[in-house]
């Protein structure tokens, strides 16, 4: 049996577009809350940036595990299991009396996460029709950026009303709801077979040079993303001024800018190619976080300069995604994008671990250190080209050997 195709092939496709919404809402939901919670929870506002953190580590350890033990199971059952589990987690995230407990929660929470976005991306070959699973796939990918132009004015909305716990508990209502929208996709196929990831193939995988530059492109990229993004709200209110009442216009423009540049930067990528792209995404970038972080621009600038910047995050991971997701070969992709997401989530974690250390609070509770963690996202931004010309050569290196051989 072939996945269904026309009208009815698009509900496996808005549902499983639905899963990655409520996943990536997940991973970005406590970056306009630090503030709020830092200041409930009684934690200096840089360590806030931990529950990104535990969560983004979570949820690499949780798809690694995912790479090698998905191939042995359902995957509707895989993805229902974990999405019961982020909500269990979100929900107690919202009930957490300290801000230990509050990690635990989110460390629970990541580690269903990387299984159900491992789920997710095996699902697509089984229920989206071959001509739809491209569109699926990048549906999966401009999750995180509907995540912010959607969700995140959502939560501030709900902190206005009643602090940030409300967030915590509507994203576990809509965990429930999509776990509900599961039962709605079709079964397993008779005889449907889907590439197992297993350790061999992942190691095989990893002693190629090409696959090696594309993990290192994508960690890049998402390194650099979460050294700034976990503190733009607490910048925005503490450093340069910015209202309260307008914090959720940052996440609007950002993530509706997002929806747009991440389009642009991938027909820059089809028409020129990939190196002129990641060039003009790190130029832009440079710019951007310069004039945001290092000449501290006023109130009035700071709402359009931090939705740019939110944006250019964005565009920088579409370049280093899309590039990598054209190495493997037809047999090892699931594998190669199971390891990919295990790497995105573990650089993630890794930036927000570093931006912790590195920035401190004065004594109005003002963010210092963001110009060195600007810096250090600019030298990431910049690391894109250079990847990606070693990338060209050890392609038409690997092919000179095949046409040798």
């Amino acid at each position: 049996m072939r996945p269904p195709s026309g009208l009815r092939g698009l509900v496996p496709l808005v549902l499983l577009g639905a899963v990655a919404f409520v996943n990536a809402l997940a991973s970005v939901i406590t970056f306009p809350l630090a503030p709020f919670l830092a200041e409930d929870l009684a934690i200096p506002a840089a360590r806030a940036a931990l529950a990104s953190l535990v969560f983004a580590l979570a949820a690499g350890l949780g798809g690694l595990l995912a790479a090698l033990l998905l191939g042995g199971c359902e995957r509707r059952r895989v993805a229902a299991w974990a999405l019961a589990g982020l909500g269990l987690g979100s929900a107690a995230a919202a009930l957490a009396p300290s801000f230990p407990a509050l990690l635990a929660a989110r460390l629970f929470s990541g580690l269903c996460a990387g299984p159900l976005l491992a789920a997710v991306l095996a699902l697509i070959p089984e229920m989206v029709a071959p001509a739809r699973r491209n569109q699926a796939v990048s549906l999966v990918v401009s999750a995180y950026g509907l995540a912010l132009v959607l969700g995140l004015p959502m939560v501030l909305a709900l902190v206005a009303d009643g602090g940030w716990r409300p967030s915590f508990l509507a994203l576990a209502a809509l965990c429930l709801l999509s776990l509900a929208g599961m039962a709605a996709l079709p079964g397993p196929k008779a005889g449907a077979s889907a590439p197992r990831p297993s350790p061999g193939g992942m190691m095989a995988l990893l002693r190629q040079p090409v696959g090696l530059t594309g993990l290192a492109l994508i960690a890049s990229a998402s390194f650099g993303t979460l050294l700034i993004s976990p503190h733009l709200g607490t910048y925005a209110l503490r450093n340069l001024g910015v209202e309260e009442t307008r914090l959720w216009l940052i996440y609007l423009l950002g993530g509706g800018l997002a929806l747009g540049t991440t389009q642009a930067t991938g027909w820059a990528m089809d028409r020129l190619g990939a190196l002129p792209a990641a060039l003009t995404v790190g130029g832009g970038l440079t710019l951007l976080l310069g004039w945001t972080f290092l000449l501290s621009p006023g109130a009035a600038l700071a709402v359009p300069l931090l939705g740019l910047v939110l944006a250019g995050q964005l565009a920088r991971s579409t370049v280093a995604q899309a590039s990598a997701a054209q190495l493997s070969r037809p047999e090892d992709r699931l594998t190669y994008q199971c390891l990919a997401a295990a790497v995105t989530s573990l650089a993630q974690a890794a930036g927000a671990g570093v931006s912790a250390l590195l920035l401190v609070e004065d004594a109005q509770g003002r963010l210092l250190g963001m110009g060195l963690l600007a810096g250090l996202s600019m030298l990431a931004a910049w690391a894109a080209p250079l990847l990606l010309l070693l990338l060209d050569r050890q392609r038409r290196a690997a092919a000179k050997k095949l046409a040798i051989s």
